[in-house]
């Protein structure tokens, strides 16, 4: 048996060399003190262990639990994949720049306005090679794809709003109550990137606060969002692309969890500004005495606790992890649904007025836009935010002509 000496304990090689991260390494992780307690030892090769299963290898989207609607919808499992195409017909075509910032890859370039309006191709067809039955992508070609990738979202009933014991929880986020949403829908998979709203728009967008063309738009107010799409769906001709209502968006954020953000109730740090912090998305730890959740190949347990589950920046940007500036859609995991940053970033606009709370609210998952005090409501926290304005039933509002806070951007739905 082939053995390594460097640590504490005899190990066998296979319990190293077969991960595919150790395989890649030109300098064996296993030879470093980890925990940086001034001895390589077995707890080095526990955290090394838990670190590759949690970032080492892509862990699968968890499907989401969502109650049924008494309404029968489609089958997920035999949709077509749609695909449209947006094609622009410039008279020239324009100049790509390349802008990396410090968050970004080289591939981001900033793009110079179009000249003319983009045109919409033909009636949208099947793919023939479908990736995804429950999704499609409309394409805004200028002069290179900058896809809109739409999430299907199935009919369901959920329970909208926060319990009183909730920790952080605002007064108008209550009385909690059942909504039931009869009927799919397409949810943008990310939130409005910069370079989709300058190929539909013709204008670059405000660039202060992070920039690149997978950044998502920001500083843009309600009114804004309006003509964005008054200009989509002259371009797209096909169904509607709008705004979601609250419920929507709730439902779509929580996938069929009820904890306080749709990763865990994280309750191990503080939710406010004046700390910041980041903690593991759960409360449950490995170690101090407890046996391990999984078989552990060396027999022993750690002699200090060790976070087991995924942190809070796993999943959204605020105001611990993104430098007060707007990141790169798609660069964190996404909820079951497979929908991005609906945590952070930015915040997203809907298409409801505010109300006080939610007494007297729609129950059918429709926009609430009556008897309202004029103000537009905002979702689920930006990148300037602190994380109790992340939460899942967190609820702001805005003038809908205010385009002043920083942190302001939108995601779009698509029905048919």
């Amino acid at each position: 048996m082939c053995l390594i000496v460097r640590v504490a304990i005899l190990i066998p090689c296979w319990t190293l060399c077969l991960h595919p991260v150790l395989a890649q390494t030109s300098t064996p992780d296993f030879l470093f003190d980890h925990n940086g307690d001034g001895a390589i030892d077995s707890q080095d090769l526990l955290l090394l262990l838990q670190r590759w299963g949690l970032r080492g290898i892509e862990t699968p989207t968890p499907s989401p639990t969502v109650t049924p609607s008494a309404s029968p919808t489609p089958s997920q499992t035999s949709l077509p994949v749609e695909t449209a195409t947006f094609t622009p017909s410039p008279s020239a075509s324009p100049t790509e720049t390349p802008t990396p910032t410090s968050t970004e890859t080289p591939t981001d370039t900033a793009t110079q306005a179009p000249t003319e309006t983009p045109t919409v191709t033909d009636t949208p067809s099947p793919s023939e090679t479908p990736t995804n039955p429950n999704s499609f992508t409309a394409d805004l070609v200028f002069p290179t794809p900058f896809p809109l990738r739409m999430i299907r979202i199935p009919a369901g009933s959920f329970m909208m709003g926060s319990p009183d014991t909730e920790r952080s929880r605002e007064t108008d986020e209550g009385p909690v109550h059942q909504v039931t949403i009869a009927n799919d829908f397409f949810m943008g998979q990310t939130e409005v990137t910069q370079a989709q709203w300058e190929v539909v728009m013709g204008f670059p967008p405000d660039l202060r606060f992070g920039e690149g063309d997978n950044h998502p738009v920001y500083l843009v107010s309600w009114l804004e969002c309006q003509d964005f799409l008054v200009a989509l769906n002259a371009l797209s001709g096909e169904g509607t692309f709008r705004l979601p209502s609250e419920a929507e968006w709730e439902y779509a954020c929580r996938a069929g969890t009820t904890k306080r953000f749709y990763f865990g109730n994280s309750l191990g740090c503080e939710d406010g500004l004046a700390s910041c912090e980041d903690c593991e998305v759960e409360e449950e730890v490995i170690g101090g005495g407890k046996s391990l959740p999984w078989e552990s190949p060396l027999g022993f347990e750690p002699k200090l606790p060790l976070p087991f589950n995924l942190m809070r920046s796993d999943f959204m940007w605020f105001c611990a992890n993104s430098d007060i500036l707007s990141q790169r859609v798609r660069s964190l995991r996404p909820n079951a649904f497979g929908l991005y940053d609906m945590a952070g970033n930015v915040f997203e606009w809907v298409q409801d007025e505010y109300h006080s709370d939610y007494t007297g609210a729609p129950t059918d998952g429709s926009a609430w836009v009556a008897d309202g005090n004029g103000n537009r409501v905002i979702r689920g926290g930006a990148f300037e935010s602190a994380a109790r304005s992340c939460r899942s039933a967190n609820r702001s509002q805005l003038n809908p002509s205010s385009s002043s806070f920083i942190g302001l951007g939108f995601r779009i739905v698509w029905t048919p």
